[in-house]
């Protein structure tokens, strides 16, 4: 851009322009996506230092080449009626006509035309989709612009392409002017009048903006350069290029360049960030469903385990019933055998013993080891169905993922849909995997043996292979030996009938603490083990899934970041905008 006519206001708001695209780009790198935008950026930032641009686009054969000719008063290009221009031609000032090669499919020609001092203009392929190539490279080069000069004929006015085009750079937020070439074609000046109402009817409705429209004869023009006296007046006047070249060189003066030249990347930058925005909240959608994802398994691992201890709780108080039972079994033992009636046979030890295993111990081993076993099973079982139902839900999401995530691919990025993907399938293989090898009969015998050396080890020692209920039967084998020691203590009814209240008392106090004992240890230790399996049944769950949890919840932090970052980069290109357009 041309140092001299930058007023100091405008140096200022071309620095913060500077700043803004180096802040998008480093908004587009902190977001895995945004590479394809960053050329373009880097492009349309090192455009603020060059020459305004003047980008000609259009149809091939509408007259493009011709035109350009018209302006530079001059055969600069190659004309015809099949695509001739098969590259990016960018036209400078130099002092004497020449041209080079600066890259693959990009000609600079430099000519001695004063208004190239200032102006640059660019001349590309057609933008018809004959030639996709063509196309392309158009497509490519029209963020670069600072101005447009869209090239329609009479012979084929604003058509289907042409609208699709058009749709496709207004989105850059670029000026567009229409020039519409060949009204040497026409034959009244009413159905030129037509064709340039239908133009701008058109350019409204489906575009949305008000079209500054030149209707002009290249062909005309080009005669007027080649004529001489009045012919070539008369040539020029009816070319009616007089009013685009005032247009361009006299309405768009120094000011009014650097005002658009200024604008044109801030249009840019938005379309940038509309897009960057766009893929950003498609990720956002889909980190949403997939957090919905965590939270429901979380959820389920929740109400889980309160069910599992609520259930628990129940059983458990069935087993402490049956000691309970086996409690007031005993009271009434105590106190309808420690009689005096009954005082030889309390020197019988052994008869009192195997008495008191019938009448106080009972079944309660073959009851205890039922209920322990069916709560076993249960744990087992409860747990299968778990997994089973985290697996099902994994694979109705990864089905409705797959269904719909498909078409959003091409908005939030392969990588990004590849990792999630790749992480949430690793979930549903290792659930899956669960499934698939659990072994009820093994985890119950595991956990089988679990319990009672946990029981075990808070009650009795010597667990050995025996059942829990045999467990308990042992413990209270050496309570019945000592109760019946202290019974059998008692001796002769010589030592007096106030001994047998006292060795009931003693025998009943002590039946009383073992029962306690029993009935403590054996609730703790199992709550200890059920705790413990319950805490590993979850953790299962929890490890398998947390790699896809980490993935969710940090992409979704970043997803965050960058939306508030657009939102400010969006605010302050708006600011800067309107400034300039205060002026």
């Amino acid at each position: 851009m041309a140092k001299t006519i930058l007023q100091d206001r405008q140096r200022v708001l071309l620095q913060q322009e500077k700043q803004l695209a180096i802040d998008l780009a480093s908004c587009l790198e902190n977001f895995e996506g945004g590479e394809p935008y960053e050329q373009t950026l880097r492009q349309v930032t090192a455009s603020l230092d060059d020459l305004f641009l003047l980008v000609i686009v259009g149809e091939f054969n509408a007259g493009k080449s011709a035109c350009i000719n018209a302006l530079l008063h001059g055969e600069v290009l190659e004309e015809g009626v099949i695509p001739t221009t098969h590259q990016v031609t960018i036209l400078r000032h130099g002092e004497e006509q020449s041209q080079q090669m600066l890259a693959h499919d990009i000609l600079e020609i430099e000519y001695p035309a004063e208004f190239l001092r200032d102006i640059s203009i660019v001349d590309t392929p057609g933008v018809n989709a004959v030639l996709q190539e063509h196309q392309r490279l158009t497509e490519e080069f029209v963020p670069r612009s600072d101005l447009i000069l869209f090239i329609t004929s009479t012979d084929r006015p604003f058509t289907q392409s042409e609208k699709t085009f058009l749709e496709r750079i207004r989105a850059w937020g670029k000026k567009v002017v229409f020039v519409l070439n060949k009204i040497d074609l026409v034959r009244t000046p009413e159905e030129l009048q037509k064709i340039t109402t239908f133009i701008a009817t058109n350019c409204q409705q489906l575009l949305g903006f008000q079209a500054d429209i030149f209707p002009v004869s290249a062909l005309q023009a080009q005669k007027a350069l080649t004529a001489v006296g009045n012919d070539a007046l008369n040539f020029w006047e009816r070319s009616r290029f007089g009013k685009l070249e005032e247009y361009l060189f006299e309405t768009l003066d120094a000011e009014e360049r650097v005002r658009i030249k200024l604008l044109s990347p801030l249009g840019v930058m938005q379309r940038l960030l509309q897009q960057t925005r766009v893929s950003v909240e498609e990720r956002a959608k889909l980190l949403a469903e997939d957090s919905r994802t965590v939270a429901n398994i979380e959820d389920q691992l929740k109400f889980y385990r309160e069910d599992m201890e609520r259930n628990f709780k129940h059983r458990l108080t069935e087993i402490v019933n049956i000691v309970l039972e086996m409690r007031q079994r005993g009271d009434f033992f105590f106190d309808d055998t420690m009689r005096l009636r009954r005082i030889l046979d309390l020197v019988q030890g052994e008869r009192i013993r195997r008495e008191f295993e019938r009448e106080v111990l009972g079944d309660s081993a073959a009851r205890i080891d039922q209920a322990v076993q069916e709560m076993i099973d249960w744990m087992v079982e409860q747990e299968h169905r778990f997994w089973q139902s985290v697996m099902e839900y994994l694979d109705q999401r990864r089905e409705v993922s797959l269904k719909r995530d498909d078409k959003m691919i091409g908005t939030v990025s392969r990588q990004f849909d590849y990792n999630r993907r790749v992480l949430l399938q690793s979930v549903s293989r290792t659930v899956t995997g669960v499934v698939n090898t659990y072994d009820p009969e093994v985890e119950t015998f595991q956990l089988a043996q679990d319990m009672r050396s946990t029981v075990a080890q808070a009650v009795i020692t010597g667990a050995g292979g025996v059942g829990l209920g045999a467990l308990i039967v042992a413990f209270m084998g050496t309570l019945a030996a000592d109760v019946t020691g202290i019974i059998a203590g008692i001796g002769l009814l010589l030592v007096g009938y106030g001994i047998i209240p006292l060795r009931r008392k003693q025998a009943k106090k002590a039946f009383e603490a073992k029962m306690a004992e029993l009935q403590t240890g054996l609730t703790n230790a199992m709550s200890e083990q059920f705790r413990k399996e319950l805490q590993n049944s979850t953790g299962r769950i929890e490890d398998a899934i947390a790699p896809y949890t980490r993935f969710v919840r940090s992409e979704q932090q970043k997803t965050a970041e960058v939306q508030n970052h657009i939102g400010r980069l969006d605010n302050d290109i708006t600011s800067i905008k309107n400034e300039i357009e205060k002026h």
